[in-house]
């Protein structure tokens, strides 16, 4: 098998570079060929992951957390490569929702699943989101958690890991207002004053299950819209995800469709599996069947049922 690991040295809360190579070096004696890239301040993993799919690499494997992940994608969607992940980041969420990795995360564990799925596991071909033309794997995110997002400081992210998120989360709860939105999904217009938007193509957000009926090979999104004025209804609405309890809410709307277009009365920023790209107004839409991933079995089996699944470890 040929394939190539990119490596963000940036991501997660510790130096993992020597658990990394002890994990490659079990794929190297399943006679797999493995060059090791990393990602610095002047390249990104997009370049790098394109560079190695147009190469010829079979899996491209991204070593880092969601951010690392969504560069990747961003690099081979489209080519015949297929994603690997070796989960090193600070939340793994696509980790978590694809069988990879535990939860709460822990490494030496993780890489030893991560190994054996990259070995036995079943090559899945999966929907991807588009957000005016930046893929994402998981969800985007139109205002308050865009907002956090983006305040968060890389070096306290690197320090205490998650926590950093509700530290600016924290900060920010208090002065956001929200804004009056229009989103139209697939031509069925909503309009209503919004706190916070989320399209997904996966079932978690930051471990929970926000989207629980979301697949990621319908072809569709799943549209939540969480409506209302400030920090009251921030805080409401985040009781309610932890409970479970949004899907029944009356103040929380939820829609399915291909595609949606967000115009703001404020432009609200926006999020793609927790890297922001930019504000509104913004169009996203399913590019179905466009990404091959490597899942565990069980979960090709059971959660992401695909006509088109083959052994990952194929030659």
């Amino acid at each position: 098998m040929n394939a190539t690991l990119i490596f963000n040295p940036a991501a997660g809360q510790r130096e993992v570079r020597d658990s990394l190579r002890r994990a490659v070096g079990r794929l190297v004696e399943a006679d797999w060929t493995v060059r090791w890239r990393e990602t610095s301040p002047t390249i990104n993993a997009t370049a790098l992951a394109r560079a190695a799919a147009d190469e010829g690499s079979e899996i491209v494997i991204a070593a880092g957390g969601d951010g690392t992940i969504n560069e990747v994608i961003n690099g081979i969607v489209g080519s015949p490569a297929r994603l690997g992940i070796m989960p090193v980041g600070t939340a793994n969420i696509w980790a978590i929702e694809s069988g990879v990795a535990t939860a709460p995360p822990l490494l030496a564990q993780n890489l030893d699943r991560a190994v054996e799925v990259l070995l036995a596991g079943e090559t899945v071909t999966i929907d991807l989101g588009r957000a005016d033309g930046r893929y994402f794997l998981l969800m985007a995110g139109i205002g308050f958690d865009a907002l956090v997002t983006a305040l968060v400081e890389p070096q306290i992210k690197r320090r205490v890991g998650g926590l950093a998120y509700g530290w600016a989360a924290l900060k920010t709860v208090w002065s956001y207002r929200g804004t009056r939105a229009t989103i139209v999904v697939d031509g069925q217009e909503i309009r209503s004053r919004v706190v916070l938007i989320t399209i997904s193509n996966s079932r978690l957000y930051a471990g929970l299950p926000l989207a629980p009926d979301a697949s990621l090979t319908d072809g569709l999104f799943d549209i939540t819209v969480f409506t209302g004025h400030g920090w009251p209804a921030i805080l409401r609405h985040t009781g309610l995800v932890v409970l479970g309890s949004h899907v029944r809410a009356p103040e929380v709307m939820r829609r399915r469709g291909r595609r949606v277009d967000i115009e703001t009365n404020e432009p609200l920023p926006v999020q793609v599996d927790a890297e922001p790209i930019g504000q509104t107004p913004m169009h996203f839409e399913v590019v179905p069947q466009i990404l091959r991933v490597i899942v565990p079995t069980q979960v090709a089996q059971q959660l992401l049922v695909s006509p088109h699944t083959e052994n990952a470890g194929r030659h």
